[in-house]
């Protein structure tokens, strides 16, 4: 079985690409990959990929911004048949395309060559934080993605929640559940020296939806517990405001990390006590998604105060892995870490849960489920 891996970036810088590669080529299974070049294109990293890969691009008058719907659908329409044509050069058995943008090219191809289609939806495409503020588009791609969705062989999504949402959408079967989960290979088993205090935990992009800013206007309201401290690992166009923020609320027990390679993300998270995933639902996507920091947090053998949305209390029922918070307020934030920080037995429990769902929901044995059911479709045993 021959699969060839599509996504419209520049494939280095999307981690689920990345581990669909390498569990791809620890199971014996022939994978190249197509990408398209963007802005953070390295050719450095590329290099690193252990498989056939071709980054295309297009002509430099029709790449970024462009003015006018004309030549913006010359551009996409571009980009579509430089990856459709790398797709074709690679004869594959199975096209597993991530995301919409990349089901269109592969779609075509797989027209082409006749071969199996497996459409992975990272997200809620037509309802995500970006889409929201175009409704012409919006509206254009879920006009697309509900005729794509009858003509794929399988269908993935990454939380139950969505799942769910898209099959009842389009009247399909619902489609499989491959989650962001951790490669079991970073599950953190050894003892760790912590870092100093009960550090609290919320690394990632700093923008706006994710927690950072309640985090620092809960400062305050942990003052009576000194050990307590709130860390935030990472960069993102809110940072400069979160210092500022921090800096008038006199906020000593807030700690800014710099932001590092995502293979030391859990390492260095295991030196905390608790993470943090928080996903207001401001969209449809952030709704029905699952936080990958969940996963990483998990894998470090962190209890985690998290978000009240679907999948975090399907996880939560099933594994005990932390508190769920009843609103997304600095006051309900305060009283989850508190919770943690003042029952150590529960703590514990969490621990074993954290680490019990880290064992289970892993990459290894997720993605394995998929390449069973690829090779199943291509006739092979």
């Amino acid at each position: 079985m021959k699969v060839c891996d599509v996504v419209l970036n520049s494939i280095w810088y999307d981690p689920r690409v990345r581990k669909q590669i390498i569990e791809y080529k620890n199971q014996g299974v022939e994978v190249c990959c197509v990408g398209l070049r963007c802005n953070r294109f390295d050719e450095e990293q590329i290099k690193k990929i252990p498989v056939p890969v071709n980054v295309v691009s297009i002509d430099a008058k029709y790449d970024g911004k462009q003015k006018g719907i004309i030549r913006k659908l010359i551009r996409e329409r571009k980009k579509f048949q430089v990856v459709k044509e790398a797709i074709i050069a690679f004869a594959p058995d199975v096209i597993h395309a991530n995301d919409l943008n990349a089901l269109i090219p592969a779609y075509a191809a797989s027209r082409e060559l006749k071969c199996r289609l497996v459409y992975d939806s990272h997200e809620i495409n037509t309802d995500n934080y970006t889409g929201k503020k175009n409704l012409l588009l919006k509206a254009y791609y879920k006009s697309l993605e509900s005729r794509l969705v009858h003509k794929v062989d399988l269908m993935i999504s990454v939380s139950h929640a969505a799942a769910d949402y898209f099959a009842r959408e389009y009247h399909i079967r619902k489609p499989m559940v491959i989650t962001n989960c951790a490669l079991a290979s970073e599950n953190v088993s050894q003892p760790v020296e912590k870092n100093e205090g009960f550090e609290v935990l919320n690394h990632g992009v700093f923008y706006a939806g994710r927690g950072y800013d309640l985090m620092v206007e809960a400062a305050p309201l942990l003052k009576e517990c000194p050990e307590v401290k709130l860390a935030l690992r990472g960069f993102g166009k809110i940072e400069n405001q979160l210092h500022k923020r921090a800096e008038e609320l006199n906020a000593t027990n807030v700690i800014f990390y710099p932001k590092v390679k995502v293979e030391e993300l859990i390492p260095l998270a295991a030196g905390s006590m608790v993470g943090v995933a928080i996903t207001e639902p401001v969209c449809l996507n952030f709704k029905l998604s699952v936080s990958n920091k969940l996963f990483e947090y998990a894998a470090a053998g962190l209890p985690v105060v998290m978000s009240d949305i679907p999948e975090h209390r399907y996880l939560n029922e099933k594994y005990g892995i932390g508190v769920i918070m009843k609103e997304n307020t600095p006051a309900c934030f305060a009283q989850a870490v508190k919770k943690l920080y003042g029952d150590r037995e529960f703590y514990n429990a969490c621990v074993a849960g954290a680490r019990r769902m880290s064992d289970e929901v892993n990459w290894e044995n997720e993605f394995s489920k998929l390449i069973e059911i690829e090779r199943s479709l291509c006739g092979e045993n």
